[in-house]
């Protein structure tokens, strides 16, 4: 049994945490990794940061939907993460594509042929988020 992972536009907490249940049907979104762990990694990749200086960050894939609720969950994905995504280059994300692909979250043999495109549709969800005024948010379901 694996974790479902999606990544949607809302314009806050309260309206990305009311679609717990239902999931992001029929909005802008984009199917993709792990919040935590590979996002982190993706992020530490992209910007040069500490690894564990993002995790480590309170705001780093908060909890905005009902702890209580154990079949699904939503995330916040924190701003320093949708500005370095939404601003990362065709050419920057193909550089990041490969050293992230082999980083042990992915068995160190993820497919830098499939990943990059889920990277460039994640990086225009990131900049449509901007362009919005919005926020990514991560919805993930057992």
């Amino acid at each position: 049994m694996g974790v479902l992972t999606t990544y949607f536009i809302a314009g806050s907490d309260a309206e990305a945490a009311a679609l717990v249940d239902t999931g992001p049907a029929g909005l802008p979104s984009v199917d993709g990794v792990d919040a935590t762990v590979q996002a982190g990694t993706l992020l530490a990749l992209l910007t040069g940061r500490d690894y564990d200086e993002i995790v480590e960050d309170r705001a780093w894939a908060r909890l905005v939907s009902d702890p209580d609720d154990e079949s699904a969950w939503v995330v916040s994905m924190p701003e320093p993460f949708t500005s370095a995504l939404a601003s990362a280059t065709d050419e920057r994300l193909a550089e990041t594509v490969v050293p992230w692909s082999q980083t042990e979250e992915f068995w160190g043999n993820g497919d830098p042929d499939h990943l990059l495109p889920m990277l460039r549709e994640w990086r225009d969800l990131a900049r449509r988020a901007t362009a919005e005024g919005a926020a990514l948010y991560c919805w993930m379901a057992l």
